[in-house]
């Protein structure tokens, strides 16, 4: 049996991108909370958001934070409030919240059943104007999710980036090649010339 690089749908799927990339208001998303498992890796959030297009998907992750820490005060605090008005209305009461821990574990288990209930209208782009993202994601500051048997109030403002931000640099060919032992491949046909 050999390999048969002729048969190219056993080797190259297809890359699918959320709302294929592009930033904007996206109708008709699934929406679901995912909670960390044992068997999750230490840095796994804790809880994601995953909003899926039938295609691909976007998703943020939440982490339990410190009392009174930036993190929480200054963004997360301002993600759930946004989110749990989203998914169950402006006028959602909140229980008062001992710790930020206790703030996260109750807002996910308010809106995680609700999201099942029916399709949504999310807000995604690419970060900020001040800080870029290359990857698409939930709009940063104010209403990001809506229900779509409501009418559409959800948009991108000024300060959200609706361009790509530049990827990392990516590795050279030497670099790729210097871990290779014996003798590595001749790889001088990669270099750009």
């Amino acid at each position: 049996m050999g390999i048969d690089f002729n048969k190219s749908e056993d080797f190259v799927n297809e890359f699918k991108i959320f709302n294929d990339g592009n930033a904007g208001v996206v109708e008709n998303v699934k929406v679901i909370v995912d909670k960390k498992a044992a068997s999750d890796t230490s840095n796994h959030p804790n809880y994601k958001i995953i909003a899926s297009d039938g295609k691909s998907e976007v998703n943020e992750g939440f982490y339990y934070q410190e009392p009174d820490s930036n993190a929480f005060n200054k963004y997360q605090a301002q993600r759930l409030i946004m989110l749990a008005r989203g998914v169950l209305g402006d006028n959602v009461v909140f229980p008062p919240f001992n710790t930020p821990t206790e703030a996260l574990d109750i807002v996910m288990t308010m809106i995680a059943p609700e999201l099942l209930k029916q399709p949504w209208r999310v807000a995604v782009c690419y970060g900020t104007t001040k800080r870029k993202s290359p990857y698409l994601g939930f709009k940063s500051f104010g209403s990001f999710i809506q229900k779509m048997s409501e009418p559409n109030t959800l948009s991108l403002g000024a300060g959200d980036s609706l361009v790509r931000g530049a990827l990392p640099e990516a590795a050279s060919t030497s670099e790729l090649v210097s871990g290779v032992t014996g003798n590595p491949p001749n790889t001088d046909w990669l270099e750009d010339k």
